[in-house]
């Protein structure tokens, strides 16, 4: 496989080892963040303070700290790669104070272009720590819901709604790529305590443990919590019913809520007085009796969303016992009635999909982005293609096991229209990089139908083997793709970089055709060429006069040693009438040279 400097550097420092573990020197930074925030839905003003206590644990010297200020995406001056309302443009954050080790930051050190903001304060030597204090506000936007925003005027979810420190790694340094919209994130795994102040008639869902509920709930919605909490049928929180008389929460003009979590990536919230909530949970691992939570929070005009808890709890339990069959790792998973298809740790934000298969889908891809990038902390800005391949696959993987009469098949157009085309591009190419038609192709679809023919290749249990190997070696740290590729090698014992450079390295392009048909008697053999370089298997289906069907495969492992044509000879029951190449996942940008017939 081809390796890129810093990459070369990595391997050389021993923070990263060619068996995919860390290496010996292997170090991430961390912090603790300290927030308190208020919201107004009158006026959609953000606002609050924040202690960061941040560990150095690199061997660099930090003679500058760079903060990401995501929502200053809005800021009327900041690059952007997507379209944005006019009423949405603001000043971006306000940092009204900003402190470093207690002393005050002047304006001329600190420096902000679009979501990056850099300060020059006193070095942060190797292995210390330092306090950071800010003061900010800014205002949520409302026409034009990126991941985040108003939903309507009484439900809102609120992301990316607080300046966080910037990942320093081994491999990039600070991570300077700005968010313009449509990439995503790369953070550090931290430890949040998060005040969340709304006024008193709304309730509030968050990354991480409520703290206070018992002085946030009247007691009849705490009971019906802590039933949901053991609770493997699905209760009703709060009803339409309960909404309109009122008295769900402690009745004050305003209610903090006290929310903590350890180790993750980021926090984000959603409140709303209009939503009902549904819960149940499950048992995630039964050596603890752990269980995870399933919330469902939306509007009671949104039917699509009343079978949500049973598909979300169906996909826990997936994950749990049978794809990747590791415990669920989060306390909690809740989704949230949005304007938009994305993660968050133990939150999702979810449109009301009408029809039934997408909203299957999207549940199961977005609950599954709980292991990547979140458990395992993969570099969504830089490659996104490590946690949407793996989401992807679950939407063709897990949409039987929760629904069998659905249609299996899936829109491979992606693929099949756009693969070696000029705007084709490899899967290892930066996301940020990627534009045009086969953006998605190349950031989810192709990594997704990769991994699932090499789980054919390698069958379910040394494929399995592999990926929990993977999972539970880089859990809470952040691996780069050839940790992923020299991990995965590592743990099925053989070396897989030719089928890690087809896929992923060059510009693959899924093509094979039936080349010659030729028989003796009952005893066939078929030509099978692949005018395109990616590694698909074969999938033959035959038809006999008397409408009977037979099946011949031969994984993508067959072309391990090149593209070379391949014959496969069989011994057919009858004279064969027609012979048809490929199933509803195999991508083929030629389709039509597929099907031979007698």
């Amino acid at each position: 496989m081809p390796i890129d400097r810093k990459n070369k550097l990595a391997f050389a420092k021993q923070t990263r080892s060619m068996t995919g573990l860390p290496g010996k020197n292997y170090w991430q930074n961390t912090a603790q963040y300290d927030l308190d925030v208020s919201f107004n839905p009158a006026n959609r003003e953000v606002s609050g303070t924040i202690k960061i206590n941040y560990s150095n644990n690199s061997p660099d010297t930090l003679t500058e700290l760079v903060l990401k200020l995501y929502p200053n995406l809005y800021k009327g001056n900041a690059m952007r790669n997507v379209i944005i309302s006019d009423k949405d443009l603001s000043d971006g954050v306000k940092i009204k104070t900003l402190k470093i080790g207690g002393e005050k930051i002047d304006q001329d050190k600190i420096k902000i272009n679009g979501t990056n903001m850099s300060v020059q304060a006193s070095a942060v030597l190797p292995g210390s720590t330092t306090n950071i204090e800010i003061e900010y506000a800014y205002i949520l936007n409302e026409g034009s819901f990126i991941r985040t925003g108003k939903i309507t005027d009484n439900s809102f979810f609120i992301a990316y709604f607080f300046p966080r420190i910037a990942v320093y790694d081994d491999v990039d340094g600070w991570n300077m790529f700005p968010y313009l919209g449509k990439e995503e994130f790369y953070n550090d795994f931290c430890d949040f305590n998060v005040r969340i102040t709304v006024p008193g008639d709304f309730q509030v869902w968050a990354t991480g443990d409520l703290i206070n509920r018992t002085e946030l709930f009247q007691q009849p919605f705490l009971d019906r919590i802590l039933r949901a909490e053991t609770s493997d049928t699905i209760v009703d929180i709060i009803r339409e019913a309960d909404l309109k008389a009122g008295h769900i929460t402690t009745d004050n003009p305003t209610n903090t809520w006290f929310f903590r979590a350890k180790n993750v990536t980021d926090f984000a919230f959603a409140l709303s007085n209009t939503y009902v909530w549904k819960s149940a949970s499950i048992m995630v691992d039964a050596k603890t009796n752990r269980r995870t939570t399933v919330n469902v929070v939306f509007s009671p005009k949104h039917l699509t969303y009343v079978p949500v808890a049973s598909y979300t709890r169906k996909v826990v339990e997936l994950i749990s016992y049978k794809f990747p069959a590791l415990p669920f790792p989060y306390p909690h998973i809740t989704i949230v009635d949005g304007r938009d298809a994305m993660e968050y740790p133990m939150m999702v934000n979810n449109l009301p999909f009408d029809d039934t298969k997408e909203m299957i889908q999207f549940t199961s891809h977005e609950v599954f982005h709980s292991l990547f990038p979140f458990f395992v902390g993969t570099n969504e800005t830089k490659h996104s293609f490590m946690d949407e391949g793996w989401a992807t696959m679950t939407e063709f993987m897990f949409l039987s096991e929760i629904d069998s009469s659905q249609d299996p098949s899936y829109d491979l157009s992606s693929i099949n229209d756009y693969a070696g085309l000029q705007e084709d591009m490899s899967v290892m190419t930066l996301t940020p990089q990627l534009y045009g038609k086969a953006r998605f192709a190349d950031k989810d679809l192709k990594p997704a139908l990769s991994l699932y023919y090499l789980k054919e290749m390698l069958g379910d249990e040394l494929f399995l083997k592999g990926m929990k190997f993977f999972i539970t070696t880089w859990a809470g740290k952040h691996p780069t793709p050839y940790d992923f590729f020299n991990c995965f090698n590592t743990a099925v014992g053989m070396n897989l970089n030719w089928f890690w450079e087809s896929w992923y390295f060059t510009q693959s392009v899924p093509d094979l055709k039936i080349g010659k048909v030729t028989h003796k008697g009952l005893d066939y053999k078929i030509k099978i060429e692949s005018p395109g370089n990616a590694p698909i298997p074969i999938h033959l289906t035959l038809f006999y006069p008397d409408g009977s069907q037979a099946k011949i495969t031969q994984n993508a492992g067959i072309w391990k040693n090149g593209m070379s044509p391949i014959f496969i000879p069989f011994k057919a029951k009858m004279k064969v009438t027609k012979i048809v190449l490929g199933e509803v996942l195999d991508a083929d940008i030629h389709p039509s040279d597929n099907v031979w017939i007698q």
